[in-house]
């Protein structure tokens, strides 16, 4: 018998080279192939219609462009939008994770326009999510059952509705990462390779920096699922390596979310003059509020949609606890399905009233998107056994659940990909343009600003009453202005005051601060003055970006040792092998 072990790291263990000598083969390659063209088939409507126009297609547009055109002039992490509430700006760029708009304009730099970038984004996006579901479901099933788990996730209402109804296109991006950091989360409890870590540590990065809602809920159900998974004898070098995995991301992200937490003060956030549209209480699924608020109405057809997607799955894994031993990793996605489905109902509101920050998710049915891709895990596994099933004799019972399988699906082709707008090539240029600089959400806003309609207009970029002034320089995150000598101390600048906003004149710091209006205002010499404004980040934001680039070569680092390691077995045991 094998003596426990604490060993936190090893090369892939002799069970897993089978399975990677497997997955090299035809029938892998095969699954894989058709995952993809059935993500890439599921967007065909929108690469001939055109690009579905959801409610929150135009606040993406708003973030993308300028986000380009910063990377463009060499800022690749920039702070402030100037051009929004028609040039005061605002600094959402702080709080908005950039995983999107970093995909975004690198697909915009390889085609050359919006509209071709818009929808190869949309494509990688979803073969990605269709794969990562392969590969999660391969670490636990066959090549024939994961393949169908990566084409039910792909194909899922909440899914699809993300990206044709709503425009959730943050979310439907960190939808299809999610499924990666399970798949690695799942490897690294089977196995002690750094290679999986790593992975972790990079998937994990890549969630929290491409939609914080869905980074938060999954790191709940992400900790869930691994104290179901995990085994006691290996129980401590287990969670070791899951932490280290878990620190790693935090650290590759870190540029971005110690901003987020360090300044949310500064903003006015849902704490000022609360939408009721954003609170979860009237958010739930299959609340009364339903009745009142459209949004919640859709989304109790759209659940209902995806019961019945579903059900072939749910009833397979209800039989199976009544008949057989159940596989762990299938007992922690069927826990996790009706966890998360019932933290979608107000059955969950105990729960909302007591973990911290969950009720800034602010819509509980996010939960389904987590729901869908357990969902497909179970459906998928199940399927050999409808086949049994099939073949041996159908009941009524079965008929019901195919015909509720069915009605899904139909709704899915009508409401959610037929009943959509598609904005085709010609309009959709013009709009990136149209929609730029508009107001922004109030939550986006810095807490000493007033809403752009309540502010005083201003003649001028920058005026000092009588003194005059000429702007010599007037980029998003850097200004300049050279002021007249003259008795008036105050120079105003039609922005909004932020605390990263610096000002000097000959070297020496100048007082900024905010007015009645939250506009930003510089305490002038007497004398005729060059005065630099520029939005300068804190000494803490240079670190955390050089930890974040640290942290992206040790995981890059890692992945390619642990490649190169694994090669050098495979060339060892090929010498070694008897002719």
């Amino acid at each position: 018998m094998e003596a426990p072990s604490i060993t936190i790291f090893s090369t892939p263990v002799a069970a897993d080279r089978t399975a990677v000598s497997e997955r090299t083969g035809p029938r892998e390659l095969r699954s894989v192939v058709i995952v993809a063209a059935v993500a890439m088939a599921a967007l065909l409507p929108i690469i001939v219609f055109g690009i579905p126009n959801g409610a929150d297609l135009p606040n993406h547009l708003r973030f993308a462009l300028p986000f380009y055109e910063s990377i463009q002039s060499g800022h690749f992490h920039p702070g402030w939008l100037a051009e929004s509430n028609y040039g005061l700006g605002d600094p959402r760029f702080i709080f908005y994770p950039p995983g999107l708009y970093y995909l975004l304009s690198a697909s915009r730099m390889l085609t050359r326009e919006w509209y071709s970038a818009t929808i190869l984004v949309f494509l990688f996006l979803s073969v990605s999510g269709g794969l990562g579901a392969y590969f999660w479901a391969r670490a636990i099933f066959n090549p024939r059952v994961a393949m169908w788990t990566g084409i039910l996730y792909a194909l899922a209402p909440y899914r699809l509705n993300e990206l044709y109804q709503a425009s959730l296109l943050s979310e439907y991006a960190a939808c299809s990462i999610l499924p990666f950091v399970f798949a690695f989360v799942e490897r690294v409890i089977k196995r002690k390779s750094i290679y999986d870590v790593a992975g972790l540590g990079a998937s994990y990065a890549l969630l929290i920096l491409t939609n914080v809602p869905i980074a938060f809920i999954g790191s709940i159900v992400l900790a869930i699922y691994a104290l179901i998974r995990m085994e006691r004898k290996t129980l401590f070098s287990t969670i070791t390596r899951l932490g280290l995995g878990v620190t790693l991301g935090l650290a590759a992200s870190s540029f971005f979310w110690t901003s987020t937490l360090a300044e949310l003060s500064w903003i006015k956030g849902t704490g000022t003059e609360p939408n009721p549209y954003y609170d979860y209480r009237l958010n739930f699924l299959f609340s009364p509020s339903a009745l009142t608020n459209r949004n919640t109405w859709y989304a109790n057809i759209l659940a209902l949609a995806m019961i019945g997607f579903l059900l072939p799955g749910l009833v397979f894994m209800v039989r199976s606890f009544k008949r057989e031993k159940t596989n762990r990793t299938l007992l922690a996605a069927s826990a996790l399905l009706v966890i998360t489905f019932l933290m979608a109902t107000s059955l969950s509101k105990p729960v909302w009233a007591i973990v911290p920050k969950l009720s800034e998710v602010q819509f509980p049915w996010r939960w389904l998107a987590i729901t869908s891709l357990m969902g497909a895990l179970l459906f998928a596994s199940s399927i050999p056994k409808w086949h049994e099933q099939l073949r041996r004799r159908l009941r009524p019972r079965d008929f019901a659940v195919g015909l509720a399988f069915a009605l899904s699906l139909v709704f899915i082709g009508t409401q959610i990909i037929q009943d959509c707008e598609y904005i085709s090539r010609a309009k959709f240029e013009p709009l990136t343009q149209d929609v730029r600089g508009a107001v922004s959400f109030k939550d986006w806003l810095p807490t000493w600003a007033r809403e752009f309609n309540k502010v005083e207009k201003m003649n001028a970029k920058a005026e000092a009453g009588s003194r005059p002034v000429t702007i010599t320089a007037w980029e998003p995150e850097r200004r300049t202005f050279h002021v007249g000598a003259g008795a008036e101390s105050t120079l105003q600048v039609r922005t909004y005051f932020y605390p990263r906003w610096t000002a000097k004149a000959d070297g020496r710091a100048l007082p900024v601060t905010a007015n009645a209006d939250g506009l930003l205002l510089i305490s002038a010499p007497a004398q005729e003055a060059d005065i630099q404004l520029v939005f300068e980040p804190p000494k803490r934001v240079r670190l955390f970006e050089l930890t974040t680039v640290v942290s992206w070569v040790l995981i890059l680092g890692s992945l390619l040792w642990a490649l190169i390691k694994m090669q050098m077995q495979q060339k060892s045991k090929a010498v070694h092998q008897p002719v």
